[in-house]
């Protein structure tokens, strides 16, 4: 059998090919075509070529290429074959006079048309090399029967420990596989593979959908009703029933249901807190876990349901007052000794728990994580799979329970993983998403869109304007880390204020423009504090506080204290290390002072926009109606009005309230999801320009994984 060398250069027709060099030298120029000289082409390309030569003239199948160019990984090998066939049909097609130089095989793969010659020197004769190893494995095999017994039992142990390394390589060497599932517009979440591994249910624009693993062309079947909200199931241990949270769209009821397949029959389990709560089956199917909050409780927490019984009653697992911290994600270990759960304490902080069933007892097993979605046990419960956003970069990592060894999975995008019953697979979220500080010209005859102030490869987020400075403070991950940088309001100029390394958040101007405040994680990542940065000196401070969760800071008018609501609701922090005031047992979202008694605010319990006299902290007006103001964050008050979004079905307003008429005016639609639920809003008088976070992100899909890591 003769073999060509991989590197081999060879000839097609006036082309020489040179794979050291990753280059194409023309030796005469081609008629409409190419100047003769040499072309650089990107390495893949070569290989891609080199690898159709030495299979000349046989068709080489689709699968074969992306597994010996691109390693087996299909998600990326399959448009980056198509891509590269077409560039090096653009170098090659000239050669035959426009005609395909590489023939695409109809659902096989493809061939090369142009026969290429090699050098003699690049021809191997495997065989004779055979024949020169076999002769040395027989004299060494002689040399072997002459040695000592010790020797042998020598050669053994180092044998036995060589393949242990081989084993251990081997695992390292397994290749990661995507497989992308589902290809249709808009975002799937949640994903769950029934236990024979056929099924996929998802979550999709408030309703479940179930696909067909088998036949991946038919369309997903919608499973519920467009009158009520669903988005996460899991599947019973049998695979014949989904159990999920749905909440009725008119009156907001919410139950957990069962859905049998078989018969699509639906029965209610018990109530639910949200049609987004997470939720759990235990692998022998008998108990229910799930997050939810009962009437009379001040927090949602964990409660455990037994399906067994007829009429069983939700037992809460969760501390139930003061816990200091939001029980968000839950899973069962399939051994059943396990519960695992994500908590987050404060607003930016969140760590994983493992309880024992039976005793009660808990294991901390992360410190100080960002932002967990998704949690799930491997089929052996000696880890978790979770995914986990570091400054705006989502990623998967594993943990192990007893090292408690935290292993990256170097997935972008990575959320909601759930594995796929008794295999080492699993299936998660794409979710890969970027914000940038945005700017709308107010001042415009023909109303236009936002723009993003740069155009960068990082998240710019959380804009604050100070007219005395005349610069804008927000929030960048370009260092990989969460940082408050300034710029000028071109968002240029651009200067770094902190490097802690820690995650900061809402920066927020004093009025005189010499500070800043934000929030960042403490020193043992169990909550946040308020920080302040000096401008004039670059130094940063901590407010003394006895709470570990502060809501977003704004300034008093006379920039001496720092508002920020508590668990004990709104407080003023000194800069001079007066005690701190508690002002009001409203829950604050956002403040902002109008003037020295005035703030502006939007509140936890409910919607709309009010102002408090923080003089006298009872009296509390509603500024926009609740039914006419269902935002959270973005909204900036200007001498003339409120700026602020609405959330409808579908799309987003920004609209302008008046404080002269009381009248609300749109001023410009934008597609759903356009500002991020948690950004921020902002106004440069100046140029009458509007500040916000727009959210830019690709649709999500679900995902196969198979993975190292996972075996």
């Amino acid at each position: 059998m003769i073999k060509i060398r991989k590197e081999a250069v060879f000839k097609l027709a006036s082309c020489e090919v040179m794979p050291a060099e990753n280059s194409l030298n023309f030796f005469e120029p081609v008629p409409d075509g190419v100047m003769a000289g040499k072309v650089s082409i990107q390495p893949k390309f070569i290989e891609l070529l080199s690898y159709l030569a030495r299979k000349y003239p046989n068709v080489v199948t689709r699968d074969e290429l992306i597994e010996n160019i691109w390693e087996g990984n299909s998600y990326v090998g399959a448009k980056a074959l198509t891509n590269a066939i077409w560039h090096l049909r653009k170098h090659l097609n000239p050669l035959l006079s426009g005609e395909q130089a590489i023939e695409t095989v109809r659902k096989t793969g493809y061939r090369l048309l142009i026969e290429p010659l090699f050098d003699a020197s690049d021809l191997v004769d495997e065989p004779e090399i055979l024949q020169v190893e076999q002769a040395k494995v027989e004299r060494l095999s002689k040399q072997l029967r002459l040695g000592s017994y010790a020797m042998l039992v020598l050669l053994l142990v180092v044998a036995v420990f060589a393949g242990l390394h081989l084993y251990q390589d081997s695992k390292q060497l397994r290749q990661t596989e995507m497989v992308q599932l589902t290809r249709a517009a808009g975002a799937e979440l949640y994903p769950a593979v029934s236990p024979d591994g056929r099924w996929l249910v998802y979550g999709k624009r408030s309703n479940l959908y179930l696909k067909d693993l088998e036949s991946p062309t038919l369309t997903p079947k919608r499973l519920t009703s467009k009158r009520t909200r669903e988005l996460r199931a899991i599947w019973s241990p049998d695979g014949k029933s989904l159990i999920y949270p749905s909440e009725d769209r008119v009156t907001r009821e919410c139950h957990m249901n069962r859905l049998m397949l078989e018969t699509n029959e639906v029965s209610h389990l018990s109530e639910c807190y949200s049609y987004t709560s997470a939720l759990d089956i235990s692998a022998d199917g008998q108990s229910l876990i799930y997050i939810w909050q009962e009437k009379k409780e001040s927090d949602a927490g964990l409660y455990l349901l037994a399906l067994s019984g007829a009429e069983s009653t939700p037992v809460r697992l969760s501390c139930e007052r003061d816990c200091g911290y939001r029980d968000r994600d839950v899973a069962f270990s399939p051994d059943g000794k396990w519960i695992a759960i994500a908590r987050r304490y404060g607003t930016i902080s969140e760590d994983i728990f493992i309880r024992n069933i039976v005793t009660g007892e808990e294991v901390r097993l992360t410190q100080g994580l960002e932002d967990i979605r998704g949690l799930s046990w491997d089929q052996d419960s000696q880890k978790l799979v979770f995914s986990t956003e570091n400054s705006g970069v989502r990623d998967g990592f594993i943990v192990d329970i007893e090292s408690k060894e935290l292993l990256p999975l170097s997935v972008s995008g990575f959320s909601y993983p759930k594995f796929i019953p008794h295999r080492d697979e699993l299936v998660y979220s794409n979710y890969i998403k970027d914000f940038s500080v945005a700017y709308l010209a107010l001042d415009q005859d023909i109303p236009s869109t936002i723009f993003p102030i740069s155009q960068a490869e990082y998240s710019y987020r959380n804009p604050d304007y100070s007219s005395k400075v005349k610069r804008i403070a927000y929030v960048s991950n370009e260092t990989g880390f969460n940082e408050v940088w300034t710029s000028d309001h071109n968002g240029l100029n651009r200067v770094q204020l902190t490097d802690l390394k820690r995650r900061v958040a809402y920066p927020a101007w004093s009025h005189d423009g010499s500070k800043i405040a934000f929030l960042a994680p403490d020193d043992k990542n169990e909550g946040n504090k308020i920080h302040i940065v000096d401008l004039s000196s670059g130094g940063i401070s901590i407010l003394p506080s006895r709470s570990s969760d502060h809501r977003r800071p704004s300034w008093a008018w006379g920039d001496e204290w720092v508002l920020s609501s508590t668990n004990d609701g709104l407080t003023a922090f000194s800069l001079h290390n007066h005690s701190p005031k508690h002002l009001s047992t409203i829950d604050v979202r956002l403040g902002k002072m109008t003037d020295e008694n005035t703030l502006v605010f939007t509140r936890y319990d409910e919607y709309g926009l009010w102002s408090m006299d923080i003089s006298n902290p009872q009296q509390v007006e509603l500024l926009i109606a609740i039914e006419d103001f269902n935002e959270s964050y973005n909204w900036v008050v200007t001498d003339k009005g409120v700026y602020f979004r609405e959330v409808n079905s579908g799309y987003q307003l920004i609209n302008f309230w008046s404080f002269n008429t009381d009248l609300t005016t749109p001023i410009l639609k934008l597609p759903a999801s356009s500002l991020s639920s948690y950004g921020a809003m902002s106004y440069i008088p100046g140029e009458r320009r509007l500040l916000m976070t727009l959210s830019e992100y690709s649709k999500r899909d679900v995902i196969k994984l198979k993975h190292k890591l996972l075996h």
